[in-house]
């Protein structure tokens, strides 16, 4: 077993990667790839507080990054709204364990990723929104009032008209996007 890639499930579930540094300089020289990834394991163990049987698999690097690109990345990985720092949790998130060991998609749970993502998106912009009926009712611009009411209703009713349940691939789910609302930078 030589470069491989390991894959397993951390305690609560989440699809974890760890491709060890074969090229580290800081590598014992006389160190085989299949006694560094045995260390790798022990040390990913020890840190994380897993069983002495749990599971690992070990995965060629480019199929796993095949799959990944099939998956849409890791658009689906992660669940719910980006932190301070812009991440996201990987409990909720769509990524499973296939039985050799590659992710695999939950399209259910995709679905609530890619809804989680358009409303993160549509908040934003009623954000925005809000600081234009302000501006419109300082200057007791009603007609402009009215205009923004209007687009911040269209956004609210988002969640529950716009349609994530037809798309029945990763590539098509990601590209189901409300129409006027922008893009995503997830």
């Amino acid at each position: 077993m030589t470069r491989k890639s390991i894959t397993w499930l951390d305690t609560e579930g989440r699809f974890r990667i760890t491709r060890p540094a074969y090229d580290d300089r800081k590598r014992p020289a006389d160190e085989s790839d299949d006694d560094m990834i045995a260390r790798v394991v022990a040390k990913t163990k020890t840190i994380h507080g897993l069983a002495d049987d749990h599971t690992f698999h070990y995965v060629d690097p480019s199929t796993l990054e095949a799959k990944i690109t099939e998956l849409e990345g890791h658009h689906f990985r992660y669940a719910g709204l980006p932190d301070a720092n812009k991440r996201r949790d990987g409990k909720g998130g769509a990524w499973e364990m296939d039985t050799d060991g590659l992710p695999k998609l939950n399209m259910t749970k995709a679905r609530v990723v890619q809804m989680d993502c358009i409303r993160n998106v549509r908040n934003d912009e009623l954000k925005k929104l809000d600081e234009s009926s302000l501006r419109a009712l300082e200057a007791g611009d009603s007609s402009e009032q009215a205009k923004v009411n209007t687009e911040k209703q269209t956004l609210r009713d988002i969640p529950q008209t716009f349609d994530v349940a037809s798309p029945s691939t990763p590539k098509e789910l990601k590209e189901a996007w409300p129409s006027g609302l922008p893009a995503s930078s997830w």
